[in-house]
């Protein structure tokens, strides 16, 4: 048998040690770029009227959406002012006008350690109220008459104040306030007083309207007084009853019939105050070479009595400023229409134009109130900026604005004396662009006028 192979098989081959596989290069981190730099910003600040107390914040110009943090407000000696460093709300009070530099430090709330710095300038504007002057009138001039004038009548019924006072305009150059009133309490044939108040505003173009006011005011209280006293007023009386029981039935024929009665009273009151103009020119006119035109006035002519059913309060109204039976209840009610003239910023004034017996009777208005707060007449120098606009004139809520400023200035209801001296004071009110002589008169009742 064979032997068996005993060789010894092939020395192994060792395997061949495996190839690692190549580690790559670690790649560097890419480095952090530093944080971008912010742009500075500059700050503005609305301007300030010397005088007033100011409170602005500070504005950023451009607008940035990172937080502002203020440090610092370096401003010049003697002026009062700070910064609120949470908000940018500057704060002072200054007493004179004039550009001031201020230097604000400021940060960034992502660069807390770099502080920045920008100037800016705060302008100061001077109080318009100190600009103007207060020249006094010609003492020898013809006609002169005072800057101011008030009054306050009252009876068991009604209190009448009126007030009027020379308009800045008039002060800064020295001429005279043109403006007039008067005002009355008439017994009537019952016992109970009429209220009267008169109102005129003499023409800015016309060299002697303060006089033609003074006379519109005057003759007409007059004839007022007179008729009222007279057989007029029980006339008068006898048409407001009839029109109280009539008016059911027709009441524009009761109110005509009324309407031609007063006519003979307020418009009559209104013809002879024209005629007194003219008749003072033909006094005048050797003297001064006055003609009617340098009389030229409006005419705010009024009445008021109460009765058992309601209180009649009547008019006659020519040219601009306002007549107005107000009630918190019932709201206003015009006793006229504002005129205008042939241009913008004209009026008509009193004149025969205005006297006819047909204007007359257009002109003259009245109404019968059952919750009457005041009877109110003012010239133009406190309607304008009062009201602003003639649409404006019939807007309760307007009225009851100025009713409340008024009744906080002197408490109708209270029995405290001065209170025309209080509404001279009033008429000192700031309105920008408003600046004529300004009169007003208020018929107001003294216990509730509710029928």
């Amino acid at each position: 048998m064979p032997l068996k192979d005993l060789s010894l098989p092939d020395e192994p081959v060792p395997a061949a040690a495996p190839v690692p596989e190549a580690v790559p290069e670690p790649v560097p981190a890419a480095a952090t770029p530093p944080a971008p730099i912010l742009p500075d910003v500059t700050f503005r600040l609305p301007n300030a009227r010397a005088g007033d107390a100011y409170r602005q914040r500070l504005e950023a110009i451009p607008a940035t959406a990172d937080s502002v943090e203020f440090c610092e407000l370096n401003h010049p000696a003697g002026l009062t002012i700070g910064v609120d460093k949470l908000t940018g709300i500057v704060t002072g009070t200054f007493d004179a006008p004039g550009d001031y530099p201020l230097t604000v430090v400021y940060r960034f709330t992502s660069e807390p350690e770099h502080l920045r710095r920008t100037t800016l300038t705060l302008t100061v504007n001077p109080d318009p109220k100190k600009m103007w002057q207060d020249v006094p009138t010609q003492p020898d001039a013809p006609y002169w008459k005072a800057d101011t004038d008030c009054a306050a009548l009252l009876d068991a019924d009604f209190s009448i104040i009126a007030a009027s006072k020379r308009g800045r305009s008039h002060a800064h150059v020295g001429s005279f306030r043109d403006d007039d009133f008067r005002i009355a309490q008439v017994p009537g044939s019952d016992g109970v007083n009429w209220q009267v108040a008169v109102l005129a505003d003499g023409a800015g173009s016309a060299k002697y309207s303060r006089q033609g006011a003074a006379i519109i005011c005057a003759q007409a209280s007059n004839r007022l007084a007179s008729a009222l006293q007279g057989e007029r007023g029980v006339l008068v009386d006898d048409a407001v009853a009839a029109y109280q029981r009539d008016r059911g039935a027709d009441e524009d024929k009761a109110a005509l019939a009324l309407r031609a009665v007063l006519s003979g009273v307020v418009g009559n009151a209104a013809y002879y105050a024209a005629k007194g103009i003219m008749d003072e020119c033909a006094a005048m006119q050797d003297s001064l070479q006055a003609v009617p035109r340098d009389y030229a006035s409006t005419a705010l002519i009024a009445m008021c009595k109460r009765y058992p059913f309601g209180t009649l309060s009547a008019a006659y109204w020519v040219g601009d400023g306002a007549i107005g039976v107000y009630s918190e209840e019932d709201g206003i009610t015009l006793l006229g229409d504002v005129d205008s003239g042939e241009f913008s910023g004209q009026t008509r004034f009193l004149e025969g134009a205005e006297v006819t017996q047909d204007a007359l009777l257009r002109r003259t208005r009245f109404v019968l109130s059952d919750h009457l707060t005041a009877l109110v007449l003012m010239t133009d120098g406190v309607s304008d900026p009062r009201f602003e606009t003639d649409a404006r004139l019939s807007r309760p809520a307007d009225w009851d604005a100025l009713w409340r400023e008024l009744d906080g200035a002197l408490a109708f209801q209270e029995a405290t004396p001065g209170k025309e001296q209080r509404l001279l004071d009033w008429l000192d009110f700031w309105s920008p662009g408003n600046h004529d002589d300004r009169t007003i008169a208020l018929v107001t009742p003294l216990k509730a006028a509710d029928v």
